[in-house]
């Protein structure tokens, strides 16, 4: 979660209470949706939309500008080198400076993040679980994600189409939803890479939400990363390859 230390730096340099709350829950996650904020913030509806606006209008975040709306911050190294500079100028120039900003194009949103800590990680996931609309893929080969995140899986699966797919049968009995298994491709690329292929590097999941956007998250050397892309160009792709691989897992099969 977001400390108050920080809240309190953000102010410093001239935000509101929510205006700081808002960008530094987008500063950890890097892309959420109105209401993703406001589940995370707490701050009235009614004032996200306006928090936002006043954000985008200095020059602190981005919107998609397509539907869903989502929001991003733009670069931390780029924004503070700006607020360095301009701090040495009068409230007038920078009043003038923020002005121009607002009439730029603004810089292509939907990219790679890379999401350096559990909390965001595990933010990130629940959150693609809740607003994914027609078709969720799953691949998982830990015990320990699949029963983190088993209510969220079952919750979504009620909703829209869930494949959930196991690199070992016994995964499956972990939730109560239907659960795959794939062939030869899947488990080469995804759950045991081959020896040739081997780059100490493991996948823990993946998760495809409507064809457009993705979440991995990753093992090396005993420090995990995850990377959320959106709108990931493959995502179509490789969701209709791995439909085309898998077979269901038989419930009596699936046994702990």
């Amino acid at each position: 979660m977001i400390d108050d230390s920080l809240l309190l730096e953000l102010k410093k340099i001239g935000m509101s209470e929510y205006e700081a709350k808002v960008y530094g829950i987008l500063s950890a996650l890097r892309v959420a949706s109105a209401r993703e904020i406001h589940e995370q913030t707490r701050i009235p509806r009614g004032r996200i939309y306006e928090t936002l606006t006043s954000l985008a209008e200095k020059g602190f975040v981005v919107s998609s500008g397509k539907l869903p709306v989502r929001y991003s911050p733009i670069d931390a190294s780029q924004t503070f080198e700006r607020l360095k500079k301009e701090s040495i100028d009068s409230l007038e120039g920078l009043y003038q400076r923020l002005k121009v900003l607002e009439t730029e194009t603004p810089e292509q949103l939907m990219q790679g993040y890379e999401l350096r800590t559990e909390w965001t990680r595990d933010t990130q996931i629940r959150m693609m679980l809740r607003r994914a609309k027609t078709e969720i893929i799953l691949l998982c080969n830990d015990m320990e994600f699949l029963t983190r995140y088993a209510n969220d899986i079952s919750r979504a699966a009620k909703r829209i189409p869930l494949y959930l797919v196991v690199g070992r049968e016994e995964l499956g009995g972990v939730t109560q939803v239907k659960c795959y298994v794939g062939g030869n491709d899947i488990e080469s690329s995804f759950f045991h890479a081959e020896a040739g292929d081997a780059m100490g590097i493991s996948l823990k999941l993946l998760l495809m939400a409507d064809r457009r956007e993705s979440l991995s998250v990753m093992e090396e050397n005993g420090t995990i990363t995850g990377v959320f892309i959106c709108p990931d160009m493959y995502a179509g792709y490789l969701s209709r390859k791995i439909l085309q691989e898998i077979e269901q897992v038989e419930r009596s099969r699936k046994k702990i």
